[in-house]
């Protein structure tokens, strides 16, 4: 399973990370919402290489049979590799081309913040919140946390889907029996 899990993992991560390289540059100039699908939308295309490798993993590795709950842990696995190569890259490009993403979006928020009709000492108290964000954000280890919970859920919707349509049980009840009975 070591082989199949890196294997499809690195290649989704791959995939994933690319992809998020690709799309950066192009951020500002686009709305948060189109590039909210954007971005979730490249993930689901990248976990399907996931659904891929379980495939893979059950029919030459498992003789064609798969139980849920091991088709969804070598999936998290591939997932959770994956997810690590999409922080990997994103702190790449904070470092790069994105040194000052903290900032710009602790300013958006706090135009929002303007603009959405608080006055006084609730603006004040909304604003010290924002900036708080852009100081927390400087933490390595906060940042990658909060970056690791972007593809995460998606993830791990993916893994529970992939699961749910590969389980295969042995014609005769015994897993791995398939396997057996072709020898």
């Amino acid at each position: 399973m070591k082989r199949a899990v890196w294997k499809y993992g690195l290649l989704s991560g791959l995939v994933l990370a690319v992809l998020l390289a690709l799309t950066v540059p192009f951020e500002h100039h686009t709305s948060a919402r189109f590039g909210m699908v954007v971005g979730y939308t490249i993930m689901v295309l990248s976990f399907l290489i996931v659904f891929v490798g379980v495939k893979r993993y059950r029919d030459v590795e498992c003789g064609g049979t798969i139980s849920f709950g091991r088709a969804f842990g070598a999936g998290v696995l591939m997932m959770l590799i994956s997810c690590a190569c999409y922080v990997a890259m994103w702190e790449v490009l904070v470092a790069t081309v994105e040194k000052n993403f903290a900032h710009d979006y602790t300013e958006g928020m706090v135009k929002r913040a303007q603009n959405s009709g608080l006055q006084g000492a609730a603006l004040e108290a909304r604003i010290a919140e924002i900036r708080k964000f852009e100081a927390t954000y400087s933490n390595p280890v906060y940042r990658m946390g909060m970056t690791l919970l972007e593809p995460l859920p998606v993830g791990i919707v993916m893994a529970l889907v992939t699961a749910g349509v590969l389980r295969r049980k042995s014609e005769s009840g015994v897993p791995g029996a398939a396997s057996a009975e072709a020898s």
